[in-house]
């Protein structure tokens, strides 16, 4: 059972990671209004995006590790500990999965635009 916690664990962290990953790759340079998370969103806002994601990411990867590492020598409190986990790396799969999803609808966007602007600059070259 504790291989299990542990792994179930170390997915949610690197998730996490990932989260903040993918969340800065869709909100870069300062696009807040995509963020769904009011709070993220707050903290983005009030402090920049790089400095709120760290922030974000430590406080919520502070708060799993605590949880973790208080219920994980108790067996009682393990079962617990498992559906929690479990459901997390399921939220988080969820999550980043969406904003990867986001980022590429968001590229593709920007190329269709920069290929039309070029176009545009090509047409006025040429008349």
């Amino acid at each position: 059972m504790l291989t299990t916690l542990v792994a179930l664990y170390s997915i949610l962290v690197a998730l996490n990671l990932l989260d903040g990953f993918s969340t800065w790759l869709v909100l870069k340079p300062n696009h807040y209004h995509r963020e769904r998370n009011p709070a993220a969103r707050w903290m983005f806002i009030k402090l920049g995006l790089t400095r709120g994601l760290v922030l974000a990411e430590v406080l919520w990867i502070g708060f799993i590790s605590a949880v973790f590492f208080l219920t994980f020598t108790h067996p009682v409190w393990n079962v617990v500990l498992l559906v929690l986990l479990c459901v997390g790396v399921l939220v988080f799969l969820r999550v980043v999965s969406g904003n990867f999803r986001a980022w590429r609808r968001i590229r593709q966007r920007e190329e269709l635009l920069a290929g039309k602007q070029q176009k545009e600059e090509a047409d006025v070259g040429h008349a």
